[in-house]
């Protein structure tokens, strides 16, 4: 966020926010002195191609069964279908708007690598309009494993 949004936020709602931060997501995660207990990112994490290093952030930055809730950007059905036929193994897509979008499945493999386990999923179709035109999507909630290693069988 910026300096400027945190400001109107803190003007409009005072005493909602114990902390408000304008630094990098990334930063944030990994040089907090408590850990998190739940992550909510709408619309922030599109701007990642390579989630590795976001992931790896968050399971630093997470508790132990902390929750991290976040929306990401998918291709339109022509496209995912082009890119399926053409590459199908792609995991993300610069968008002609800079921003990401993310295919399910690699979406799940990173979060996986970092013991992050999905917890719900749903498509978002025509969560947000651009130009007119419905953007599809997807919201993720993961939890973080209570040990370094991922267990599917966990919840």
């Amino acid at each position: 966020m910026s300096e400027a949004i945190i400001e109107q936020a803190a003007q409009s709602r005072p005493n909602l926010y114990d902390e408000t931060l304008a630094r990098d997501v990334i930063t944030v995660f990994q040089e907090r002195k408590g850990k998190i207990s739940f992550i909510v990112a709408g619309d922030s994490y599109i701007y990642f191609g390579d989630l590795d290093p976001l992931f790896e952030a968050m399971r630093i930055g997470l508790e132990d069964g902390g929750y991290a809730a976040f929306t990401l950007e998918n291709v339109d059905e022509e496209n995912e279908e082009l890119l399926l036929k053409t590459k199908p193994e792609w995991r993300w897509q610069l968008t002609a708007s800079g921003r990401f979008a993310h295919r399910r499945e690699y979406v799940l493999e990173v979060a996986e690598s970092h013991g992050l386990t999905l917890v719900h999923y749903e498509p978002l179709d025509n969560f947000r309009y651009e130009r007119g035109v419905g953007v599809r999507g997807h919201i993720f909630v993961m939890r973080k494993s209570s040990s370094s290693t991922t267990n599917k069988d966990e919840l």
